[in-house]
């Protein structure tokens, strides 16, 4: 039984990363597009990324990483918001401090800071949002 119990664990992470990181490299492509290409300071850019990668987040993990067909959809998106604002302000941090203080390349600061934020996340989404 614990055995099944940690394959279930493992697969429900391994079908995690796979959406989180899609939508990481939505939120990756736009911050470098509003930033190189549109010339939009990097953090306005990161907020404007995060507003268009947001929707793609919710839905993928709702009902494919986590498989939750729970009718509690406004109590659901609000915790995610709410999960998803609290770690885009720790991104956003950990960015200006790479890019403003360590004068680090903002793309290479933003896809460590990515990983950073994206086992926290997976935590309070399972453990507080989308549990059964």
């Amino acid at each position: 039984m614990k055995w099944i119990i940690k394959k279930l664990f493992w697969y429900k992470i391994v079908r995690y990363s796979i959406w989180w990181w899609i939508a990481a490299l939505i939120d990756l492509t736009f911050l470098w597009l509003f930033t190189d290409f549109i010339w939009f300071y990097y953090l306005f850019s990161a907020i404007l990324a995060f507003i268009i990668s947001f929707g793609f987040g919710y839905r993928f993990q709702k009902y494919i990483t986590f498989r939750n067909n729970s009718k509690k959809h406004l109590l659901q998106w609000s915790l995610f918001l709410l999960f998803q604002l609290i770690w885009q302000w720790m991104y956003m941090l950990l960015l200006w401090i790479g890019v403003d203080q360590l004068w680090i390349y903002y793309m290479f600061v933003a896809v460590i800071a990515k990983w950073i934020v994206f086992l926290w996340n997976y935590i309070t989404n399972y453990y507080f949002n989308f549990k059964k």
